[in-house]
């Protein structure tokens, strides 16, 4: 039986750890370049995305301090576009993501396969968050409007509640004075 497998079955010579590991660093060399090759794409998408945003963060006002582009080649690579939101070239479809991050985690504002449509969206977000903020600091702004009046109940100066609280004052001297000399009479044999 041993005699019909080793017929059926190929020859060992047919078989190299050599030509495998050969053919092993032949399939690792074309996945890493195309991983470069999308590397490389995904960069100079976000590039194109950069230069269709520069005119927008020239207008943003020099007291804002929020917004600034950059283009942060890490993996995967991200255009900033402030402290928590960023773009990036979804892997899946090449789409641009306005992604934004916080406590909660990461959130897809956007998404477009076009950069125009991408470099619209992030303008409109920028100036909804400059409005937000002008909206902030001019609630920080109002002055608070205290109403003035005086209850009913209350006096208008010191009157009985002074009176009140040095009474209750006394009672605990004199409350605290009568337990110590207790406890004193209590101990003597």
């Amino acid at each position: 039986m041993d005699e019909k497998v080793k017929a059926i079955a190929r020859p060992a010579a047919s078989r190299s750890l050599r030509e495998a590991i050969g053919q092993a660093r032949i399939e690792e060399a074309e996945r890493i370049s195309e991983s470069a090759d999308w590397r490389d794409s995904e960069i100079a998408r976000l590039e194109i995305l950069k230069v269709e945003l520069e005119d927008v963060f020239a207008q943003v006002p020099q007291s804002d301090d929020r917004f600034e582009l950059v283009l942060v080649p890490s993996r995967p690579a991200r255009l900033w576009i402030d402290l928590f939101t960023y773009a990036v070239v979804g892997d899946g479809d090449g789409d641009y993501l306005l992604v934004r991050s916080s406590d909660a985690g990461r959130r897809t504002l956007f998404s477009s396969a076009s950069a125009a449509a991408m470099a619209d969206r992030i303008t409109r977000y920028m100036a909804h968050e400059i409005v937000r903020r002008e909206r902030q600091e001019a609630a920080l702004l109002e002055p608070i409007v205290r109403p003035d009046y005086q209850y009913q109940d209350e006096p208008e100066e010191g009157g009985p509640r002074v009176g009140l609280i040095v009474a209750a004052f006394l009672i605990g001297i004199l409350a605290g004075a009568g337990g110590l000399l207790a406890a004193v009479w209590l101990s003597i044999p």
